[in-house]
């Protein structure tokens, strides 16, 4: 299990990492699918970010810092990555016969992006981040980098669902035949963040930056837009509607009109669920599943969005 996997890490082995980087004093913030850890130096906070090499292979991690580097230069506000005092984008730390990477982006201003803002121009640049982002995607090179893509999601996903019930599966097929037959084109599909939700843009009450370049996928650029709204959705609350309309605004003031279908917003929804409910529930056993939610009530909740169309309904009107 993947939480099982990163309990093994002691309290000397950040602080042994942070010191590649010439810090000090790493402060745990967010125990996840990965942990972070916040430290100073020269008056200026960096962000560690550390996880077993039995979970993320060194290639993967150079793959996303890379994809992450070509960002920042590209002009996206986002967190940039640095070379440790060794010049290494990544740091292995040996703990007894374990192995953990590490790596460091600096801090950005702000806090989460939340949907209670009244201020509708916030969400517009929201949109309009998200989509100089993607423009930088467009012009990206991944060269001999090898990076997930919704094909090989979906390949997991019908692992995994050999074990489930056949609504389950009846779902994941539905879902499955509706990508296989969407055409990508210049415009609609690139490397995308891969997780791009509230927690990862974050607010200063102006600007926003977008970090947690962790998982770049190639997958049509509008799993970015709709993720967001995800976790909103699933909990039934409505917050978020009056603020889609700006945000999708702003994200099609400097991309193209024809790189976003706003008739997939069920489907990518439906499909974030199939993953997020299939990969918990076979990689992770803690009693709180990655962002601090109950395991067992997340799972239930999920499954029964899944099993329920009348959502699915009602976001056709946002299409």
């Amino acid at each position: 299990m993947w939480n099982d996997v990163l309990k093994k890490m002691t309290r000397e082995t950040p602080q042994l990492a942070v010191k590649r980087w010439g810090g000090q004093d790493a402060y745990l913030v967010s125990a996840g699918v990965n942990l972070v850890y916040r430290f100073e130096k020269n008056n200026h906070y960096y962000y560690l970010r550390i996880s077993h090499s039995a979970l993320r292979s060194e290639a993967e991690m150079l793959a996303a810092i890379h994809y992450q580097q070509h960002v920042f230069f590209a002009g996206v506000t986002v967190c940039q990555p640095l070379l440790s005092d060794h010049g290494q984008w990544i740091e292995a730390i040996q703990q007894d016969n374990e192995v953990f990477l590490a790596h460091v982006v600096s801090s950005v201003s702000g806090k989460a992006m939340r949907f209670d803002y009244a201020d509708a121009t916030l969400y517009e640049t929201w949109g309009k981040t998200l989509g100089e982002l993607h423009n930088a995607a467009s012009t990206y090179d991944a060269k001999e980098h090898d990076y997930a893509s919704w094909q090989k999601s979906l390949e997991e996903l019908h692992g995994y669902a050999q074990h489930e019930a056949s609504a389950v599966q009846q779902v994941l097929a539905s879902v499955s035949d509706y990508f296989k037959q969407r055409r990508p084109t210049q415009a609609n599909y690139g490397l995308t963040h891969g997780d791009h939700r509230k927690g990862n843009v974050l607010c200063d009450g102006k600007q926003l930056a977008i970090i947690d370049f962790d998982l770049p996928c190639f997958q049509w650029f509008s799993e970015d837009v709709f993720r967001p709204f995800f976790s909103t959705i699933m909990k039934d609350q409505t917050c978020w509607q009056d603020k889609f309309a700006p945000y999708i605004h702003g994200y099609l003031s400097v991309r193209p009109h024809d790189s976003l279908d706003l008739n997939s917003f069920s489907q990518h929804l439906q499909l974030k669920a199939l993953e997020i409910y299939l990969w918990t529930k076979y990689n992770w056993s803690g009693e709180s599943a990655p962002g601090g939610i109950d395991t067992k009530q997340w799972l239930a909740s999920i499954y029964q969005k899944l099993m329920d169309s009348s959502w699915i309904e009602q976001l056709a009107t946002f299409s």
